[in-house]
Formats: structure tokens, C-alpha cells, sequence
């Protein structure tokens, strides 16, 4: 079972930042799960609220400011203690990519914006995807943006950000690859089988619960998200032996 840092190590660092996904690499993370918006210059910059107050106390929108006026924020405000500014401010996509030759695998996912602004951030994922060609999954709980995804990019995987316990339709409308299921929805061994027939990767979402990993392994689910993956790592490669 694959362990997923989420946001990079959430519950461990500032969440979405360089430094916070250094120290989920650090302490073995090899697989990311991060969040994707649009800044004001139609920039992919790596941040979950569509208002900035929440992890670094400024007012204001996300998409009202420049991707370097983003960057040399401080996103500290939500999260554990953390020693110093570096690297905590809000990355663009490229930056927090580059700096993390790392990783194995990222889960993007992208964060609606609405019926006028997701196309452009659908575009710009699959002008970044062609350029940087990673090894990635593409997320959303707004399908619209997955389906623009795969129309521009049939061979990407894309993968649907569930609440519900019957996804298919969802799953269906965008060829998804990947079901990111909410881990209440995941209720027995035969459901998560059936699913997998069907050629989904199943992602649960955000596990932080060490009795609810070890219940997940014996479901048989593909991977985890967890804000704690310093707690999920050791266990998944114990329950693995």
C-alpha cells in the first residue's frame, strides 16, 4: 500500500510549501499529494483555500496576487510549529517540482474555480503537463476539469475526488483512472474489488488514524493520504511484511 503525503506532511509542516514537502521527502515520502490554483498572472501556484488568511493571515484572494508576491508570503499560520520562514511561502507548481527531484508520483489536484475560470486553469495543467511531462495523476472533485484534462491529453491519468459511496457515474463521465475516495465511503473488500475491476486505482483521503490504515490494508485499497506520513510509512511497510 502506497503511502500519499498529503499536502506534503500537513500535520508535520507547513502544508504546500517547499519546505514541508522537504521534510515529508526527508523522512522517506515518495509519493505527493498537492493542490493546485491559478494566481493572478495565470500562474499554477501550489495552495488549497481560494483566500490566503487561513495559512498565512493576509486578506485577500489567492488570485488576486502574483505568483512572486504568493512566493514570498508566509504560509505558517494553520500549521505545527516550524522554526523559520524558508521555504514556506506559496510555490508555484514548477518551483515546488523542481525541488523535489524526489518524488515518485504526484496526485495534482486541482481546486474549482468556477464555470468562468476553470478552463483556464484546466489549460494551463496541460500546458505544464506537456511540458514537464511528470508522473502524475490529475484530481478534482469538479469534473469538468477532468474531462478538459483528458480531452487535451487522452494517455493522462485523471482521477475523481469522491464523498460518495457510488461513484461510477462520476467515473464514467471522465474515464477516470483513479477514484480518491473520501474513507467513509469505503465500506467492504468486495466493493473495493469491484471498483478495481474496473481498473481504478483507489486512493483514500485524508487518513491519519492508524487503526483506520490497517483497516484500509485488509480492504485492499491501492494507496493512503495522510497529513502524518511519518506514523503511515512505517506502519504500511510493517502491515506490507
Amino acid at each position: 500500500m502506497i503511502i500519499y503525503g498529503h499536502r506534503g506532511a500537513r500535520g508535520e509542516a507547513p502544508e504546500n510549501t517547499i519546505a514541508g514537502a522537504r521534510h515529508a521527502v526527508q523522512r522517506g515520502v515518495r509519493h505527493l499529494e498537492i493542490d493546485l490554483r491559478l494566481s493572478a498572472d495565470q500562474q499554477l501556484v501550489v495552495v488549497h483555500d481560494d483566500t490566503l488568511k487561513r495559512t498565512t493571515g493576509v486578506n485577500g484572494k489567492v488570485a488576486e496576487h502574483s505568483a512572486r508576491t504568493l512566493a514570498g508570503l508566509d504560509a505558517r499560520a494553520d500549521g505545527p510549529p516550524w522554526p523559520n520562514k524558508r521555504g514556506t511561502g506559496i510555490p508555484t507548481l514548477t518551483a515546488l517540482y523542481t525541488a523535489l527531484p524526489e518524488i515518485r508520483h504526484w496526485q495534482l489536484e486541482l481546486k474549482p474555480l468556477g464555470k468562468r475560470h476553470n478552463p483556464a486553469l484546466a489549460a494551463a495543467t496541460v500546458a505544464w503537463i506537456r511540458q514537464h511531462r511528470p508522473r502524475a495523476v490529475v484530481t478534482s472533485s469538479e469534473l469538468s476539469l477532468l474531462q478538459a484534462v483528458k480531452a487535451a491529453l487522452p494517455r493522462q491519468a485523471v482521477g475523481y475526488v469522491s464523498t460518495t459511496r457510488e461513484p461510477e457515474s462520476a467515473l464514467d463521465a471522465c474515464d477516470c483512472d483513479y477514484l480518491i475516495a473520501g474513507q467513509a465511503t469505503l465500506e467492504s473488500r468486495a466493493q473495493v474489488r469491484r471498483l478495481q475491476r474496473r481498473g481504478l486505482h483507489i486512493s483514500v483521503w485524508t487518513v491519519n488514524d492508524a487503526s483506520v490504515i490497517r483497516q484500509l490494508y485488509r480492504l485492499g485499497v491501492d494507496s493512503v493520504i495522510s497529513d502524518f506520513p511519518s506514523m503511515a510509512l512505517p506502519l504500511a511497510a510493517e502491515l506490507a511484511r
